[in-house]
C-alpha cells in the first residue's frame, strides 16, 4: 500500500515539473479583458469558468470594447500587415452661428454692417473641423454650397446623425406669400401696404435608421419692390383692413413713378431638428427661399377743373 501511494506522488510530481513547452503551443488566441470585470484571474476551475462566461457574453460591438484593438490572428510580422494597421484619420464637423436663435436682430447679426452676406443673402456660419479626440484642426467661414476643403475628403469624416445647412436647404421649404393693399395696384406717392405670410414648416426624414423631424422657422423678410428699393425686415407685416393710401405702415412702400413693378421677398429660415423624439437642436445658418413675384400697377391721379355751367 505504501509503495503504491509513493508511485502516485512521484507521477504527479513529474507532471507538475514538466515544462509547458513539451506539450506544444496550446495557448488560445488572446482575447480582450472584460472591461467591467474586477475579478482577479485565478487558476482554479471555478475562476476560469466564471471569467470565460462573462467575457463571452460581450457583443463585439459593445461600447466597452471600443478602446481595445483586436488584430488578426494571421499576424505574420510582414510590412504588408503593418500597413493594414495604419488607420485613416477621422474628423468631426461642428457648425455654429453668429446669430443665435432668438437674437437675429442683435448687433452681431442683421444690424452689423461689417457682416458680409452669402451670395443668396443669408448670413455665413462658422465651421470647425475637429479630430475624433476633439482637437481643433481648422476653422473657416462657410456659405451654402461651399465644398469641403480638398485635403479633407468626405470619407475621412465620422458619420454623424445631424442636419447640416446643405441638408436643411434641400427640403422643400416654401417661400412666403405676398399680399398688398390695395390689391396689386397703387397710386404714385401713395403708401402701398405689403405683408407676407409667416408659417413654420415641418418635415420628416430617416437618417441611418433614425427618425428625424425638421422645422423651418421664418426669421427675416428681405423685400425688393421692383423700383430699385430694397429693405430687410425682421417681421412680415399683417393685414390692415382699414388701410388707405394716406396711411404709412411699418411695411408699406411708396412708388414715386408710375408703371408696372414686380415685388418679391426672400425669406430667411432658421432650422431645428430632433432625432427619435429627442430635444430640438439648432441648425446653424439659414435657408434663403424666394417668393413668387407680385405684379403691381402704379397709376397717377390728375386734377381737372370742371365748370358748373
Amino acid at each position: 500500500m505504501t509503495a503504491r501511494c509513493l508511485i502516485i506522488l512521484l507521477t504527479a510530481s513529474s507532471i507538475l515539473l514538466t515544462p509547458l513547452s513539451a506539450f506544444g503551443d496550446i495557448r488560445e488566441p488572446a482575447k480582450p479583458a472584460c472591461p467591467e470585470s474586477n475579478d482577479e484571474v485565478g487558476f482554479g476551475q471555478n475562476n476560469v469558468k466564471h471569467n470565460s462566461t462573462e467575457c463571452d457574453s460581450l457583443d463585439p460591438e459593445d461600447d466597452r470594447l471600443k478602446n481595445f484593438e483586436i488584430w488578426s490572428d494571421e499576424d505574420d510580422g510582414s510590412e504588408q500587415h503593418d500597413e493594414k494597421r495604419v488607420k485613416k484619420p477621422k474628423y468631426r464637423i461642428r457648425d455654429f452661428d453668429e446669430c443665435f436663435s432668438g437674437k437675429e436682430n442683435k448687433s452681431t447679426c442683421d444690424q452689423n454692417p461689417d457682416m458680409a452676406r452669402c451670395p443668396d443673402g443669408s448670413l455665413p456660419i462658422t465651421r470647425q473641423i475637429y479630430t475624433i479626440d476633439f482637437i481643433l484642426v481648422r476653422q473657416y467661414r462657410q456659405c451654402p454650397g461651399d465644398p469641403l476643403p480638398e485635403d479633407l475628403p468626405e470619407d475621412l469624416f465620422v458619420e454623424q446623425i445631424r442636419i447640416d445647412l446643405q441638408k436643411f436647404r434641400s427640403f422643400p421649404i416654401k417661400g412666403s406669400t405676398i399680399q398688398s393693399a390695395p390689391n396689386k395696384f397703387s397710386l404714385r406717392n401713395g403708401h402701398t401696404h405689403f405683408w407676407a405670410s409667416k408659417e413654420t414648416q415641418e418635415f420628416k426624414s430617416n437618417l441611418s435608421g433614425a427618425n428625424v423631424r425638421i422645422k423651418a422657422i421664418p426669421i427675416q423678410w428681405n423685400w425688393n419692390y421692383g423700383d430699385g428699393s430694397k429693405r430687410n425686415l425682421s417681421f412680415p407685416g399683417e393685414a390692415m383692413p382699414g388701410h388707405t393710401l394716406h396711411d404709412e405702415t411699418p411695411t408699406s412702400h411708396s412708388y414715386s413713378e408710375t408703371g408696372k413693378f414686380g415685388v418679391d421677398v426672400t425669406t430667411l429660415y432658421r432650422g431645428e431638428f430632433s432625432v427619435d423624439g429627442g430635444p430640438w437642436q439648432a441648425i446653424p445658418g439659414q435657408a434663403a427661399v424666394p417668393s413668387n413675384t407680385l405684379q403691381m400697377d402704379v397709376w397717377r391721379t390728375e386734377k381737372e377743373l370742371i365748370a358748373n355751367d
